[in-house]
């Protein structure tokens, strides 16, 4: 599988001061001898040499892992080493079943929990917009309970890529380190991660076929923010549940986790109802919790709207490093509740989380079926169950359902520098690969392009679903404009033309369906520019061509 461009990771990141952890320098392994206590005798001589022998190849083996370590290329998601001292893990579950909780945050919104003195117990209760089983979550949690590392992911656009808090993704105001922080003081361990392949000026549109290229090959649990990137558009959410769709369908089987931002900006054009309301959607289908900031906030900048965006936001999107801390309380706020309810279920004094402790009545090893156990329906276990995706999309039908095929996403991107297309593909067809390492947005620096009019590029792709849409560039409002007709396989009847005429003050990616439901398999997918053989043509780019 191939390594994400854009994935960062890291195991703790705190502001600078003396006592940084991250700075200090790793342990010093202590010397390892094993004697038997009954090994055979021999010459002193001889001895001595055996152990100068075992020293030797300890040290080459021990040098050798060191240097393998630092090779690894920097495109890898890699974290940085710590001081084990700062991070012991713990297990919670290895406990007597009447000792207390361990946490002071339990219970929840209870003398003990700081947030909910800060905030309101009902403020933090509204944040929820939709908590369903949380079944998946309380995986990770329970991982987490029992002493072992969690990998922990983000994804979205100028906020998540803490664009205006730091413009950098994991710095130390941004929501996502400071949640990883608070993380690791409740489940400390060395080999937690934490990836950000957030990208500005990017909504779910790309992630909903990109997402492989900025996560990691196994992660425990992805948060989603794109409740201020994505246009408060129907289209958007076809796009967001494809990108939920295809996190939960993944071998890992991650947990998802939906995060809001609340935007001045939107509130102005839309009111109350911004696109937080489509996304609801697709949580409560596929049963993922959705967090926002958005009650908080919402109230307090219709009374005070220059106070709160002076105190909270940069401009009429962008969080401040205050704004971030706000997302971060909303996301522990929520975590906390999670904690309390996993570990009092784990213990069993409560039932109102789903338990993965094995349970060994009528079962056998590891919790399996034992084989003196008789087999009846409900055997089936409710956990698993509530795990599985839903067989369908949201638009399916009763008639369609035998029809589905499940999404496999599809991504030939230009920015793919670690996997990029064939440089003979290009070859004598009028398009080239061009860069603009200056580019403000990610996504805009590498792409294909062309200015010959009728010249043709061909891609090839895998589908499933076999849905096809071409990802390019909407120019600026008054820049030049150029077409292109693309069409998959020979259905060149069926073209559909993509003009990159745009409406704002800066060019932004955009993406266009060009066909549904093609057959399952191998295919290609070529776009040609529009205009007379022998003219000139104002540019056009493409980012990618995507796929299901």
């Amino acid at each position: 599988m191939q390594r994400r461009t854009y994935a960062r990771s890291l195991t703790e990141l705190t502001p600078s001061d003396d006592h940084d952890p991250s700075k200090a320098a790793p342990p010093t392994p202590s010397p390892l001898i094993t004697m038997g206590d009954k090994a055979p005798r021999m010459p002193n001589n001889l001895s001595r040499a055996y152990l100068v022998a075992i020293g030797v190849l300890a040290l080459v083996f021990i040098s050798a892992l060191a240097l393998s370590r630092d090779s690894i290329p920097i495109h890898l998601p890699k974290h940085v080493l710590t001081d084990a001292n700062t991070l012991r893990p713990h297990d919670y579950l290895n406990a007597s079943k009447a000792d207390p909780a361990p946490f002071d945050f339990c219970p929840i919104f209870g003398p003990g929990d700081e947030l909910a003195a800060k905030y309101g117990a009902a403020a933090l209760a509204k944040t929820r917009l939709h908590a369903g089983t949380g079944a998946r979550v309380q995986r990770v949690v329970h991982k987490a309970l029992s002493g072992l590392p969690v990998t922990i992911s983000v994804l979205g656009g100028s906020i998540s890529a803490c664009h205006g808090a730091g413009d950098a993704p994991i710095a130390s105001t941004c929501y996502s380190t400071r949640f990883f922080n608070w993380w690791n003081t409740v489940f400390p361990h060395p080999a937690s991660e934490l990836t950000v392949g957030a990208l500005r000026r990017t909504d779910s549109s790309y992630f909903a076929f990109c997402s492989a290229h900025h996560l990691p090959d196994r992660t425990d649990l992805v948060i989603l923010d794109f409740d201020s990137s994505d246009p408060n558009h129907s289209a958007w959410t076809d796009h967001f549940e494809l990108l939920v769709r295809s996190i939960l369908v993944r071998p890992d089987q991650p947990a998802v986790l939906v995060l809001g931002h609340f935007s001045p900006q939107h509130q102005s054009e839309f009111g109350f109802a911004g696109v937080e309301a489509l996304h609801n959607q697709v949580a409560q289908y596929y049963d993922v919790p959705h967090v926002s900031a958005k009650p908080i906030l919402y109230s307090r900048y219709l009374s005070h709207p220059d106070e709160t965006s002076s105190t909270y936001y940069t401009d009429a999107v962008l969080s401040n490093p205050a704004g971030h801390a706000v997302l971060s309380d909303v996301l522990i706020s929520y975590f906390q509740r999670e904690i309390c309810s996993g570990w009092a279920a784990a213990r069993g004094h409560t039932f109102d989380a789903p338990r993965y402790t094995p349970d060994t009545q009528g079962k056998g090893l590891l919790g399996g079926k034992a084989a003196h156990a008789e087999t009846t329906s409900t055997d089936v276990d409710e956990t698993l169950n509530q795990l599985r995706v839903p067989k369908g999309r949201m638009r399916d039908r009763p008639h369609t359902i035998a029809k589905f095929r499940e999404v496999k996403p599809f991504c030939a991107s230009a920015n793919d520098l670690v996997n990029p297309l064939p440089p003979s593909l290009f070859y004598g067809s009028g398009w080239n690969v061009r860069s603009e390492p200056k580019a403000d947005a990610e996504l805009l620096r590498h792409y294909w392009s062309s200015d010959l009019p009728t010249s043709k590029m061909r891609v090839s792709v895998k589908l499933a679903a076999g849905d096809v849409g071409v990802y390019y560039v909407k120019e600026k409002q008054g820049d030049p404009v150029a077409e292109v007709a693309c069409w998959v396989d020979d259905n060149v009847p069926g073209a559909v033309k993509v003009s990159n005429r745009g409406t704002g003050d800066v060019a932004l990616p955009e993406l266009k369906m060009i066909d549904l439901a093609v057959p399952a398999g191998a295919h290609f997918v070529e776009c040609a520019l529009s205009g007379e053989e022998g003219s000139t043509s104002a540019p056009f780019r493409i980012l990618g061509i995507f796929a299901t």
